[in-house]
C-alpha cells in the first residue's frame, strides 16, 4: 500500500436486506488534502463513512487506513486506529450534561494522556482555534447550531488526528454560517501539518470552495473522481445535472 493515500477502499460491498448500498466501491483518499465524497441523499455516503471508522463491517472488500488492513479488524484494533481519526457529526453530537470545555476535553480525559492543567490549557487553545474563546463553561443548550458544530470540531481535533471526517457539516445552515464552516475546514487543514480531511456532503457550493479532490458517489460506486475544476467542466450529463441542480437529466428527481 502506498503512503500517498491515507485511506484505500477496494471492492467494498454492503447491503441491507435486498438493498445494495455499496456495490464493489473502490477509491483512494489522497494524504494531506481535502477530499469531498458527494452524492444525492440515500446514495451511501454516510454508510461509507461508517465503514471508515469501524461502525459498520463490510460484507466483502477491503479497507486500508495508514497502510493497515481494517476490513477484518477487531474492536481493539479499531480502538487504536480511531485515536488518529477525528469525526464531526451533523449535529455536533455533544453531551448536553457536560459543559463545552468538558465536551472538548472528553477524548483527552478518556485516554489519560495529560495532566489536569495541561488539559485545561489544551481545551482553551482548541476553543480559540474555532473562534469560541471564553465558551468553556457554557452548556450545549446555550449554543447556536453553528457554535455546536465548532465545539464538535474542537473535540474532533483534541487527539491531533491524521484523518478528520466531516459528516454533512453545512446541512441546514444558512449561507453565512455555511461560509463560516467552509472557512473553518480550510483554516484547520492549513494549520495542522499532514492532516487529511474528508467531507461527506451534497453541498456543491461548499465543495467548489473547499475541496482539493472530489469523489461523486452514484448507485454504490464512484461515478466520477477528480478536481473541482474537472468536475465543473465535465461534459457528462449526470455530473452536469448534479452540478447545476437541474431537475431535467438522467438523475431521477422525485416529485414533491
Amino acid at each position: 500500500m502506498s503512503s500517498e493515500f491515507i485511506v484505500r477502499v477496494v471492492n467494498l460491498h454492503k447491503q441491507f436486506g435486498s438493498k445494495v448500498v455499496l456495490d464493489n466501491l473502490s477509491f483512494d483518499i489522497p494524504r494531506g488534502k481535502i477530499s469531498f465524497i458527494i452524492g444525492r441523499s440515500g446514495e451511501g455516503k454516510s454508510v461509507t463513512i461508517k465503514h471508515l471508522v469501524g461502525l459498520l463491517k463490510p460484507d466483502s472488500g477491503e479497507i486500508w487506513i495508514n497502510d493497515e488492513p481494517m476490513h477484518q479488524a477487531s474492536a481493539k484494533q479499531w480502538e487504536k486506529v480511531r485515536q488518529k481519526i477525528g469525526i464531526l457529526f451533523q449535529d455536533g453530537a455533544l453531551f448536553d450534561s457536560m459543559t463545552v470545555g468538558e465536551n472538548v476535553s472528553f477524548p483527552i480525559v478518556n485516554h489519560k494522556i495529560l495532566s489536569e492543567q495541561e488539559i485545561t490549557e489544551k481545551t482553551e487553545n482548541l476553543l480559540a482555534l474555532v473562534g469560541l474563546s471564553g465558551f468553556s463553561s457554557k452548556f450545549p443548550t446555550e449554543l447556536s447550531i453553528g457554535e455546536k458544530k465548532r465545539v464538535g470540531l474542537a473535540r474532533a481535533l483534541a487527539l491531533k488526528p491524521d484523518l478528520l471526517l466531516y459528516d454533512e457539516p453545512t446541512t441546514s445552515m444558512d449561507p453565512l454560517v455555511a461560509t463560516l464552516i467552509d472557512t473553518l475546514i480550510k483554516n484547520t487543514q492549513s494549520k495542522y501539518l499532514g492532516l487529511t480531511t474528508v467531507v461527506i456532503s451534497h453541498d456543491v457550493i461548499s465543495m467548489m470552495k473547499v475541496a482539493d479532490y472530489i469523489f461523486f458517489l452514484h448507485e454504490g460506486k464512484i461515478y466520477f473522481q477528480g478536481t473541482p475544476i474537472e468536475f465543473k467542466n465535465s461534459p457528462d450529463p449526470l455530473v452536469r445535472q448534479f452540478m447545476l441542480g437541474d431537475v431535467n437529466g438522467p438523475l431521477n428527481v422525485p416529485l414533491v
